[in-house]
């Protein structure tokens, strides 16, 4: 959910600046087919979740834990892009996490109450996954690297709980969009007025 908010939020922020969504269509992501198998992966596991996680060397921990790794073999691919720094950090805290939790993202019961979404977890023991999610329930004094899991919560109507690495790739995405969709415009504009052929970098 935090993400799909930071998404929104930066389009509607670069559109007030003066930002055209066409530009979007001039970012060159290399091995994109890649990032696409990758979601594809991630939503395969969320939504076809067990009662509880089971391991680290479970066939769904894996698969889950390898669509990151693709995921930031495709932002090594693309660093060059502003804001893909963030992006892939964002994405190695919650891997890091999730390895060291066997797998998939711990979110305490009290952040999931304060968020109002206690009614997603398939059971109350520690373990027990959330439904259509990559969490599992996990007090925090068994959470390793409790920092780094599902700490934040937003409480409803938005209903959301997220960790310190969804913030920082939030912010890398913000600083792509507002790049790619402002600067673009001011270049053209630029160029237009010069007689020349706009280039994006």
């Amino acid at each position: 959910m935090i993400l799909l908010v930071a998404l929104v939020v930066s389009l509607l922020v670069a559109l007030v600046r003066g930002g055209k969504l066409l530009n979007l269509a001039n970012i060159s992501l290399r091995l994109g087919w890649l990032a696409l198998l990758a979601f594809a992966a991630q939503a395969l596991v969320i939504y076809a979740p067990l009662p509880r996680g089971q391991g680290l060397l479970a066939p769904r921990s894996l698969f889950l834990l390898t669509s990151y790794g693709v995921l930031i073999v495709v932002i090594l691919a693309n660093r060059r892009l502003p804001g893909m720094c963030l992006i892939g950090l964002g994405l190695l805290l919650n891997l890091t996490v999730m390895v060291a939790n066997g797998g998939f993202m711990p979110v305490a019961p009290e952040a999931l109450a304060k968020a109002g979404l206690s009614g997603l977890a398939l059971g109350q023991e520690a373990g027990a996954r959330l439904r259509a999610t990559k969490d599992i329930l996990l007090p925090r004094e068994m959470t390793r690297l409790w920092p780094l899991s599902d700490v934040f919560a937003i409480p409803p109507p938005l209903g959301s709980v997220f960790s310190l690495g969804d913030l920082v790739l939030a912010i890398g995405l913000f600083v792509l969009l507002q790049r790619v969709m402002v600067q673009s415009s001011s270049k053209e504009e630029m160029t237009s007025k010069d007689g020349g052929a706009a280039t994006i970098r």
